[in-house]
């Protein structure tokens, strides 16, 4: 059983507002574009949860936060994917490199400080090592789901990104439903995360990072 399974379910609501206006002004001074790459994630994750966690379906409200911090963690998850997608089209591999070595633990201890912040550090950093290999796995997953489909140019594109969305959808909803099929979940989910992803502008943020370095 994971960290997340033992532990959660006894933290209070936190605001997220001070943390990203403290991490947007942070990444603005120190951290140039790639700070503003991992503000961009952690943005679409949430605004992403907060439009989906009102679909949630929980025996109480500590079931119910327990799902919302799954539902983030898998947002993060992809978010995180999508970048470095966008990062693999326009970045050099030095560059690439660089990019994940920052981001990797940037974007894991905010998403655990989102929901743990005031937990004991020696049980933060275990959690912390835990959404690493999860992060890890999921990019693996993302990766596998689009090997498969062969086709080439502008409409192969689409189907592999339409295939990850497809994937991240089953997931979320899985969560949400108590893995109970609701085609409303569904479309709701595969829209927000699409407006999520779109709002991102990725391209804009990898060009910015290909020019500072």
């Amino acid at each position: 059983m994971s960290f997340f399974s033992k532990l959660f379910g006894s933290s209070q609501d936190r605001s997220l507002d001070r943390l990203f206006a403290d991490a947007q002004q942070k990444v603005n001074q120190e951290y140039g574009p790639m700070g503003k790459v991992s503000l961009a994630i952690v943005t679409a994750a949430m605004n992403s949860r907060d439009v989906i966690k009102g679909q949630i379906v929980g025996s109480d409200e500590k079931a119910r936060k327990q799902i919302e911090v799954f539902v983030f963690y898998e947002l993060i998850y992809f978010y995180m994917h999508m970048t470095m997608r966008a990062a693999a089209a326009q970045l050099t591999e030095s560059q690439i490199t660089k990019l994940q070595a920052y981001l990797g633990p940037i974007i894991s201890a905010t998403a655990i400080d989102s929901y743990c912040a005031h937990w004991p550090e020696d049980l933060k950093q275990k959690m912390i090592a835990e959404f690493y290999d999860n992060l890890n796995k999921a990019e693996l997953e993302y990766t596998e789901c689009t090997i498969s489909i062969k086709g080439q140019g502008a409409e192969g594109a689409k189907q592999r990104i339409r295939a990850l969305f497809e994937s991240l959808t089953t997931t979320i909803a899985h969560l949400v439903t108590d893995g109970q099929s609701d085609f409303a979940v569904d479309a709701l989910v595969f829209q927000t995360t699409v407006d999520g992803w779109t709002k991102m502008r990725l391209s804009q943020l990898m060009n910015d990072v290909k020019n500072a370095n």
